[in-house]
């Protein structure tokens, strides 16, 4: 495996690549600003008219949804709210035949303070994009970032990509090194050509007032270099994505210690549970009894809750609050699970005492996503985007350079005829 056969690896990975890195970077670039994007196209969906009262309490919110929604499963409450802020309820619909256009819905928007239904957010777009609008435009760029919008297909595709992604950046960083050479009687006069470092330095580098080709490589070298950490993150973050159990799970568990979340909190159920025995204020008193006491415990200082939810399959609630420790933009991580039936602690699912793959993991998803560090991050991660787009654009154009090259090169040999040496070879 010569330097030449790691070359022409990295040059046919990335002509793979190229186009779904394109969409991904460009996309990605946009996704960073998910949510001030949508707040801004679609403000009646997050912002009603602040009233002179108090907003309802949540559990009864709760209540108002399954009144305008008798046969659907609303298994969570959020409690993080702002004055004026459209309250959203997520639930499972119920699907019946006299009922088929449920389907295209999963969130139902109520007014906080009177209860009154605002809209069902067509979230989960089966029937298609067409035609885009301001409400489903940013779905759409998603799953473009996704899985090309192309379904369960896409995702396998998008999945693979990121393996040929993350195996190349490691193939990538190593051409970058100087390759090994032996050194002249000029080299051996001059001791800074021949240390390591002082030739890796160029790789660094980008000469802005270079010809157009010299320009292109120093930015897709130097470029890759200055953000090969982020490059990895997003490459191995996305097989963690797309391909979970197919391949990220096999790796990570090989390497680190990992929660198996198809038993955690604890296995799922012979047959699902729909309603536990605990009605919801029960439940919440439980969960902060319980949060109260693992605070005490593990050193933690409860800041906010987040929400209450029950999972049906494994007849848990899991409470989820903001402690002193998360680190995330919004919302909390802390975790409690207990009991749907007697309220007994199950779990407790915190980031200070994850094992090591389950820190990782984490990571990987909130770098990915944007949701730490505030605009600072995000910014940086829609210039990232960016960046991966001109990695590929750069890449294919110093590729079709050098094809072009190429063929001259053969076209001059076949014509001055078959004993001619080309004298510059690419």
């Amino acid at each position: 495996m010569t330097r030449h056969f790691w070359v022409l690896l990295h040059r046919y990975a990335g002509l793979f690549m190229a186009f779904f890195l394109v969409v991904a970077g460009l996309t990605g670039s946009v996704l960073a600003f998910y949510q001030e994007i949508d707040h801004w196209l679609n403000p009646e969906q997050y912002q009603v008219p602040v009233q002179d009262r108090a907003m309802l309490d949540p559990f009864e919110l709760r209540e108002r949804a399954l009144t305008l929604l008798p046969k659907a499963e609303i298994n969570i409450v959020r409690f993080r709210r702002e004055p004026g802020e459209v309250y959203s309820v997520t639930y499972k619909p119920e699907i019946t035949d006299g009922q088929p256009d449920m389907q295209k819905y999963n969130v139902l928007r109520l007014n906080p303070y009177t209860g009154d239904l605002i809209e069902l957010s067509e979230v989960s777009l089966d029937t298609g994009y067409w035609p885009l609008t301001r409400k489903n435009i940013l779905t759409f760029i998603y799953d473009l970032h996704y899985k090309l919008a192309l379904g369960e297909f896409g995702v396998w595709l998008f999945g693979i990509v990121a393996v040929v992604w993350t195996l190349d950046c490691f193939v990538g960083f190593y051409l970058t090194l100087p390759a090994r050479r032996k050194a002249s009687q000029q080299d051996k006069n001059n001791l800074t050509n021949r240390t390591f470092w002082a030739r890796w330095a160029v790789a660094w580098k980008i000469k802005w007032y270079s010809s157009t080709y010299r320009l292109n490589f120093d930015l897709h070298r130097a470029s890759g270099l200055w953000t090969w950490v982020m490059l990895f993150v997003f490459a191995w973050s996305s097989v963690d994505f797309n391909l979970n159990q197919q391949v990220y799970q096999p790796v990570m568990k090989t390497l680190f210690t990992m929660t198996d979340f198809a038993t955690f909190p604890r296995a799922k159920l012979l047959e699902p549970k729909p309603k536990p025995a605990l009605d919801w204020h029960t439940a919440h008193a439980i969960g902060q009894q319980l949060i109260a006491e693992q605070g005490q415990q593990q050193g933690f200082k409860i800041l906010a809750e987040d929400q209450l939810f029950y999972d049906p399959e494994k007849a848990v609630f899991g409470f989820v609050l903001r402690s002193d420790q998360d680190i995330v933009n919004q919302g909390g991580i802390t975790t409690i699970y207990f009991d749907g039936d007697s309220g007994a602690l199950v779990e407790s699912n915190s980031l200070f005492n994850k094992n090591s793959g389950d820190t990782i993991t984490f990571w990987l998803w909130t770098l990915h996503m944007a949701r730490i560090w505030g605009l600072p991050y995000k910014i940086f991660v829609c210039l990232m985007g960016l960046v991966v787009a001109m990695l590929s654009i750069t890449g294919v154009y110093l590729w079709l350079k050098k094809r072009k090259a190429s063929a001259l090169s053969k076209a001059k040999r076949g014509k001055l005829g078959p004993n001619s040496h080309d004298i510059r070879r690419l």
